[in-house]
């Protein structure tokens, strides 16, 4: 079984912190894991988070975090790739998807050799909608909707990416549109299936204590008819969290 969304974030760069994971995963019958970081903790990447200007809490968030080289990661995942496991291991980034930056994120990635890339809709128009709910306040739900899932498209058919992380997010503090969301779970699944990527089922948001984690039940359906590989994910961030919930995920990867 996989586990196809683990992050370092703030944990150490150490094989300690691999045998961890290792110890976790096989407690948890998982015997391959997908690793990665976020593009924004890395410098090289600063580009990347552009439009956030255009939104001054969304900014000053992307602002407030303490960027390193990616060296440093890469390095650390020659280490690990020098050591046998028990378990098969993948390392990756996730990705923060924006359309108008898009080409320079094309070139910048030419430049790595990952396992895995995990694209993720975290801003809309530059406006981070999953930081915290009162940032939503006077905001139009139905415009943000269909923003991510027309960003959300771009994504897919951009060909970057073998994951699309979390695909449907923005449902993440309850806010829903007026209008309904089948035809757009509909139009993602066939593109997803058109463009031969993956997207996942995660329990992340189970930590935050919010109700609503895991894909929407009809959207997982959708996904599923339409022949769409959906792993189960974690989204852990500490090691502790590998695996968690996954009785209670859904996931048809076997396509």
């Amino acid at each position: 079984m996989l586990d196809s969304h683990i992050h370092i974030e703030h944990q150490p760069y150490s094989l300690e912190l691999i045998d961890n994971m290792v110890k976790v995963a096989l407690s948890r019958n998982i015997d391959e894991i997908n690793i990665l970081d976020h593009t924004h903790k890395f410098r090289e990447f600063e580009f990347l988070y552009e439009p956030t200007k255009e939104d001054p809490v969304s900014y000053i968030w992307y602002k407030n975090h303490k960027t390193i080289s990616i060296s440093e990661y890469l390095d650390f995942i020659k280490l690990v790739k020098s050591k046998v496991y028990p378990i098969k291991i993948n390392f990756g980034l996730e990705v923060c998807y924006f359309e108008e930056t898009e080409d320079k994120l094309r070139e910048e990635l030419k430049k790595y050799d990952f396992d895995f890339l995990i694209g993720s809709v975290h801003f809309i128009d530059g406006f981070a909608f999953d930081i915290k709910k009162e940032y939503w306040d006077g905001r139009d739900v139905d415009y943000l909707y269909k923003r991510y899932f027309e960003i959300t498209e771009s994504l897919i058919k951009s060909k970057i990416f073998t994951q699309v992380g979390h695909p449907d997010a923005i449902k993440i503090f309850d806010f829903s549109p007026t209008f309904d969301l089948h035809p757009y779970y509909e139009k993602i699944a066939k593109t997803m299936k058109e463009y031969n990527i993956m997207t996942e089922n995660n329990s992340g948001f189970l930590r935050y204590g919010f109700t609503n984690w895991g894909l929407n039940k009809d959207f997982f359906e959708i996904l599923k008819i339409n022949g769409v590989c959906v792993n189960k994910s974690s989204d852990a961030h500490k090691y502790e969290d590998i695996g968690n919930k996954f009785d209670e995920l859904e996931s048809c990867n076997n396509f």
